[in-house]
């Protein structure tokens, strides 16, 4: 009787080190690490949602037409089932071989900050700022955005700052 009270202990003891093991979650990002941006627009933080489908995407279309880079982002704090508000980011830029250290020229774009269906400000003018190619790696391309200024009609601005992985295509 001795032994089976010793092996039913045993056999406790071994199930309650399972149930009270806690899973924990050490990663600092506010998402959990799974999205590609790491930016920031006026100081806030932005990534993607990958429930959404939307991806950041930098199409190379050849030395006439130039680069475009699309990205529609998120208030890093934000549900991914809200769909406002969210930024969505159009750039244009001078073709150029894409490597890293590379300085992109910018040609046109712009930033749309979206409060809610058919509301929100449109930033079209690039004043300042610069976006850099980081890393260049099979079919993604991390671009580092260095303050970069665009206004609107009223002269007010968005200043974009971080970094942001794209999935690249060349035509």
């Amino acid at each position: 009787m001795k032994k089976y009270l010793s092996l039913l202990f045993v056999a406790l003891f071994a199930t309650l080190s399972f149930a009270l093991t806690s899973c924990g979650d050490d990663n600092d990002e506010p998402d959990g690490g799974s999205s590609k941006a790491s930016l920031t627009i006026n100081g806030q933080g932005y990534k993607e949602h990958p429930t959404t489908g939307a991806t950041s995407t930098l199409t190379d279309y050849g030395t006439r037409l130039g680069i475009k880079i699309d990205a529609e982002l998120y208030p890093a704090k934000s549900d991914e089932t809200n769909f406002y508000p969210r930024a969505h980011i159009s750039l244009e830029a001078k073709s150029e071989t894409l490597s890293k250290g590379i300085t992109l020229t910018l040609n046109d774009g712009y930033v749309e900050m979206i409060t809610d269906v058919m509301e929100g400000d449109k930033y079209d003018e690039i004043k300042s700022g610069k976006i850099t190619v980081s890393e260049v790696k099979g079919s993604t391309i991390t671009l580092n955005f260095d303050n970069l200024k665009i206004a609107d009609d009223d002269n007010k601005t968005v200043t974009i700052n971080g970094s942001l992985v794209c999935d690249y295509t060349q035509i």
